[in-house]
């Protein structure tokens, strides 16, 4: 088992950290035009998850066992953490297996559970989930490509949204980000304490074609504690066609 790389931001004031973990397809890049503010506040520590970014050749068996100790063997005793998408599904399973290590949490366009069930309706069908899947297989470029198109279709600022999603994206060892599209399909997080006891905000776009609004209205059904922040004309990626809001939301959640 290798380490996870982190890209730590500081501006020598002793601020307390702020974690920030991106989405399948991506890598810690995507946080670039916003570390900057975030650093007159917070020292941020940027994740590449496994696979992605300059975490491409890590070696790892693709379990949530371990995948939860690479994270914290990297991740300071005590940290805040704003996770988008798969990114936010690492924050949830950390929150659950070292809860007194998170002080805040903000999740972006993620829920307990992605791939649409009997018992959970909004979430991707399921047959629209494996066409992806085998299509990434069979041409994972292409499909990530694709993938990248789908997360800004319906939002506002889509052309740029589009670019920085693009410069980010992982783009060698594709192979080696494969492990996400099976913990979308197979992790359920629905009945995990953490959903009951902790403060949760959750950004979601209203015309999100990845993670719908709906199942985030679900999730805040299930949560006793979580807040629902609806970002009008936003897509799967409202913190890069809404910075404003973004940046504003983090600062409310950790203050």
């Amino acid at each position: 088992m290798s380490t996870l790389h982190v890209s730590k931001y500081t501006t020598g004031n002793q601020a307390s950290v702020l974690v920030l973990l991106h989405g399948w397809g991506s890598s810690s890049k995507i946080w670039q035009p916003y570390i900057d503010e975030l650093c007159k506040y917070f020292e941020i520590w940027c994740i590449d998850l496994p696979g992605h970014g300059e975490s491409h050749m890590i070696e790892w068996d693709g379990s949530v066992e371990q995948g939860m100790q690479l994270l914290a063997n990297v991740l300071p005793p005590v940290c805040s953490v704003v996770a988008w998408s798969l990114g936010g599904l690492w924050a949830q399973l950390y929150l659950q297996h070292f809860p007194e290590r998170v002080q805040k949490l903000m999740l972006i366009a993620s829920t307990p559970k992605f791939v649409a069930s009997d018992d959970w309706l909004n979430g991707m069908p399921i047959v629209k989930f494996k066409l992806f899947n085998e299509n990434y297989l069979s041409s994972p470029e292409k499909t990530l490509q694709q993938f990248i198109a789908l997360q800004t279709l319906h939002g506002k600022y889509a052309k740029q949204c589009m670019q920085t999603l693009t410069r980010s994206a992982t783009t060698k060892n594709f192979q080696n980000i494969a492990w996400g599209l099976s913990w979308l399909e197979e992790i359920d997080l629905r009945g995990m304490n953490y959903l009951k006891k902790n403060n949760i905000c959750l950004l979601q776009g209203e015309n999100d074609q990845v993670s719908s609004l709906a199942a985030a209205e679900d999730t805040a059904k299930i949560c006793n504690n979580l807040e629902l922040h609806n970002i009008a004309h936003a897509s799967h990626v409202p913190f890069l066609s809404h910075p404003e809001i973004f940046i504003e939301h983090v600062f409310a959640l950790i203050q």
